[in-house]
């Protein structure tokens, strides 16, 4: 008998095992397969204008109205931020995990939250600024993360919130 043969025995064993026997065996984890948010937002601007505003890891409050403060440490690639109470209070914790201002483009993941009320786990987001023209740019948004106390429907709109959150502040505060 091959390996194959002897790893599509066990599969089978466990799966079609009774339940109480199964469950009394084998500690089984339920592993959520993680979502994927991606987005994008055209603006008449020059793409470094937008860079400009965005690129620092602590100008979330500048642009975000659910955003109510942002606190760097760790030199520069931990910040804390405030939500307003309808974005879920608290704060999220994230770590700056990438950042190439030549391409415009920087990743950031949470890694705490305190006393908030935000159901996406495991989360990582990405953010690239896209130069289209001389006068307009792409900014794209997106997002892994796996979704806890809430439908992943609800995930996705949340994390889609967000980022036009960010769209809409990039609009207010720029193209005033």
């Amino acid at each position: 008998m091959n390996l194959k043969h002897i790893a599509l025995m066990s599969l089978l064993a466990v799966t079609h095992a009774p339940a109480k026997d199964a469950a009394a065996n084998h500690q089984l984890e339920v592993v959520k397969k993680p979502l994927r948010v991606d987005t994008s937002a055209e603006f008449p601007l020059p793409a470094e204008k937008v860079w400009k505003l965005i690129a620092g890891f602590d100008t979330l409050p500048d642009y975000h109205a659910s955003i109510t403060t942002s606190e760097l440490s760790e030199g520069g690639v931990v910040r804390k931020i405030g939500l307003t109470e309808p974005a879920g209070g608290g704060h999220v914790v994230e770590r700056l995990v990438y950042f190439n201002d030549e391409t415009r483009e920087f990743s950031y993941k949470i890694t705490d939250l305190i006393k908030c009320r935000f159901p996406l786990r495991n989360y990582q987001a990405f953010v690239r600024v896209e130069s289209l023209s001389e006068t307009s740019c792409r900014v794209h948004w997106g997002s892994v993360f796996t979704v806890e106390g809430a439908t992943e429907q609800e995930g996705d709109d949340l994390a889609k919130i967000i980022y036009q959150g960010c769209y809409d502040g990039i609009k207010r505060v720029l193209m005033k």
